[in-house]
């Protein structure tokens, strides 16, 4: 009896296939595709400089740069020079014809010393290119310590890919 029970379990598992190696003991297989679209890298180029203009320092006080109108405000110690009011700065994105970009802009505007701190706005940002091209305006906002010592600061924004470097002065004391 021991035996014919052997018997069966060597013949039971003899015919039994785990069904991970059905596939393989059966030879089924496929192929599939793959495929990739290579598209232009987008590029961005800085086409007018962010410009706070002239101002004062008495006490500490804000300079603010509207993205959209150029328009600038100022805030607390700080004055207006009228002859000298500024500028929102603007950028040019290239890449390949009505694709879909993401720009990112904000973030510190770095470099300046004088203990002057401040950040990158915008309106809105495009999404998606017009043809091959599309254009942003990009302003800021300046926090002015009290008493900054009077000299031309510039700085550096960060916008999408890269980095730019205001070839104007950032700020004309």
């Amino acid at each position: 009896m021991r035996r014919a029970l052997i018997a069966g379990v060597v013949l039971l598992a003899s015919t039994v296939v785990p069904p991970a190696l059905a596939d393989n003991v059966n030879g089924a297989s496929t192929n599939g595709t793959a495929a990739v679209s290579i598209l232009n890298s987008i590029t961005i180029v800085q086409t007018q400089s962010l410009d706070f203009g002239a101002i004062t320092s008495g006490a500490a006080g804000i300079v603010q740069i509207d993205a959209v109108t150029g328009s600038r405000r100022v805030n607390g110690g700080v004055g207006a020079i009228v002859q000298a009011t500024g500028q929102s700065g603007a950028f040019l994105v290239t890449g390949t014809p009505n694709a879909a970009i993401n720009i990112v802009v904000g973030g510190p505007i770095t470099g300046f010393g004088g203990g002057i701190t401040g950040n990158t706005q915008v309106a809105a940002l495009p999404t998606i290119l017009n043809g091959k091209t599309a254009i942003f305006p990009v302003g800021g906002l300046l926090n002015i310590p009290a008493k900054t010592p009077p000299r031309q600061y510039s700085g550096t924004c960060r916008v999408g890919p890269g980095n730019f470097a205001p070839s104007r002065s950032q700020n004309r004391a």
